[in-house]
């Protein structure tokens, strides 16, 4: 995602930024009024994958708490992330059809938390 970031800040037009520095804005006034509404939509589109990104995180926990099984002993339910009960339920314990259900309400869940950011987006995101 950083990518995405850094091409966005190369794609500010310089003509923006100096002028506002001819205008008498500051660094911060710079940020603030030119550089941020020029990457928004950039942050937005971070902003959504992110959380999509989160909610489904799966490799990490599974590879740190429960990969092997000295490790599944020791870390008990700490680490049970939702997606990884679902991984549990599925597949450990072959409830299918429940896993199926648990990955259908993430679904939503995150369908709806999707909507919601664009709905605040549409206010806050600034298209040339």
């Amino acid at each position: 995602m950083r990518t995405v970031l850094f091409a966005a800040l190369r794609n500010v037009p310089r003509e923006l930024t100096e002028a506002a520095m001819i205008d008498g804005a500051g660094t911060w006034a710079r940020f603030r009024h030119v550089t941020l509404p020029m990457i928004s939509a950039a942050l937005f589109f971070v902003v959504i994958v992110d959380t999509i990104a989160a909610l489904q995180m799966f490799d990490q926990v599974y590879t740190m708490y429960f990969g092997t099984s000295q490790a599944q002993q020791t870390s008990g339910d700490a680490a049970l992330f939702y997606v990884v009960y679902l991984f549990q339920q599925g597949f450990q314990y072959l409830h299918m059809g429940y896993a199926s259900a648990l990955a259908w309400l993430l679904f939503a869940v995150i369908a709806v938390i999707t909507f919601v950011q664009i709905k605040v987006g549409d206010r806050l995101v600034h298209y040339e």
